[in-house]
């Protein structure tokens, strides 16, 4: 049921045999010559000054990817890229490589599961060995394997794109994508993940590609399935799951313990994109179903939007939040410096003053601590 519900134009898709656990390609093959192309570039992403380096969130990730590729664990090699766009990709030789910024999105380990286990499906299916062919002889050919950034002088930005386009191949043909989709969610599934995760996340996932106004699509937009057409095939998987007696597990608790140490640097990185009208449904969205310990740091954060998006009706709504989240659990300490200042341009200098120096007792050594102390002198010397 599953497969007639996501399988729809797969014909074709899979021409190789599915990679055996601890499968190499023949010495001298042309899918050998890929593999060492890609063992280049993963050795260099271990020297990438990107790369998170966190132990335990690393090992959170790992733990996960091995549960959905099952036999195939040893195979995969993953690697945290702190980078605030929504994006994995899966190289040919078993380097998987996960951007902070889905890890910001994804709101249970349901969902991580089920990105996971799509890009472990394109090593299954050695999806990259079919493009490779087909491409290598092409006028794109380097172009589109994004191989010329190594050892050609360019920074670390530089390299980093060319890793990431070396490590996806810039884009595996749409029926390759969709069956990346159904043995995804069916290996999800087997483990005992929730089998409307993909629903969540892909709608979502619209919700912000909705909300873009400007500029080229999103990295995960870019070659995918329309994310329409995506959000009904795993929507309607997902019914067809659970009428068939399906169930299983989020994973919230362990999902949120993992990442909670950095969703403070992620959300800053976020902002940092100034793409402020999808940062605001992104951070609805985490605020929307987040637990009462988050809440007052994505009302901030929500704030921090609004504010820096500065539309008709931001600034007022930026100040509504910032005092919001003053009254909710996990609200930073920067909330009462935005909060103070707001009241100082509102002209309330006492209420200024209060929440200005609250700011400076939580946040004594914060890099604009000089700066507080001048506004609260200002403050302090006027009428």
């Amino acid at each position: 049921m599953l497969a007639l519900a996501l399988a729809a134009g797969l014909a074709g898709a899979a021409e190789l045999p599915d990679a055996a656990p601890g499968q190499r390609p023949p010495p001298g093959s042309d899918e050998d010559e890929l593999w060492y192309a890609m063992e280049r570039s993963e050795r260099e992403l271990r020297q990438h000054p990107a790369l998170v380096r966190d132990p335990a969130l690393n090992a959170y990730v790992r733990g996960v990817a091995c549960k959905v590729a099952a036999g195939h664990c040893d195979d995969l090699r993953v690697y945290i890229v702190e980078q605030p766009w929504f994006n994995a990709s899966m190289a040919p030789n078993g380097m998987m490589v996960v951007w902070t910024g889905a890890l910001l999105r994804f709101q249970d380990e349901s969902e991580l599961a089920l990105v996971l286990g799509h890009e472990y499906a394109h090593y299954k299916h050695r999806h990259s060995i079919a493009l490779w062919r087909k491409t290598r002889r092409t006028s794109a050919f380097l172009s589109s394997f994004g191989l010329l950034a190594w050892g050609a002088g360019v920074g670390p930005a530089g390299q980093l794109a060319g890793l990431v386009g070396a490590a996806s191949l810039y884009g595996y043909s749409r029926d390759a994508e969709r069956e990346a989709d159904v043995t995804g969610f069916a290996a999800a599934l087997a483990q005992g993940y929730d089998p409307m995760a993909g629903a969540r996340l892909w709608q979502r996932m619209k919700d912000e590609e909705d909300a873009r106004r400007y500029g080229k699509p999103l990295p995960v937009f870019a070659s995918h399935p329309r994310t329409a057409e995506r959000l009904a095939d795993v929507r309607a998987a997902a019914e067809a799951a659970q009428a068939g007696g399906a169930t299983g597990e989020r994973g919230r608790e362990a999902y949120l313990e993992a990442v909670r140490p950095f969703l403070a640097t992620w959300l800053e990185r976020e902002l940092g994109r100034r793409m402020y009208d999808t940062s605001v449904q992104v951070l609805s969205d985490l605020r929307e179903g987040a637990p009462d310990d988050l809440q007052g740091a994505y009302a901030f954060y929500l704030g921090e939007a609004h504010r820096r998006r500065n539309e008709a009706g931001d600034l007022a709504r930026a100040r509504a939040l910032y005092a919001e989240s003053l009254a909710l659990p996990g609200a930073p300490a920067a909330a009462w410096r935005e909060h103070g200042l707001a009241l100082r341009d509102q002209g309330d200098r006492a209420g200024a003053r209060e929440a200005l120096a609250r700011y400076l007792a939580l946040a004594p050594e914060a890099d604009d601590a000089a700066f507080v102390h001048q506004y609260l002198e200002q403050l302090e010397a006027s009428p």
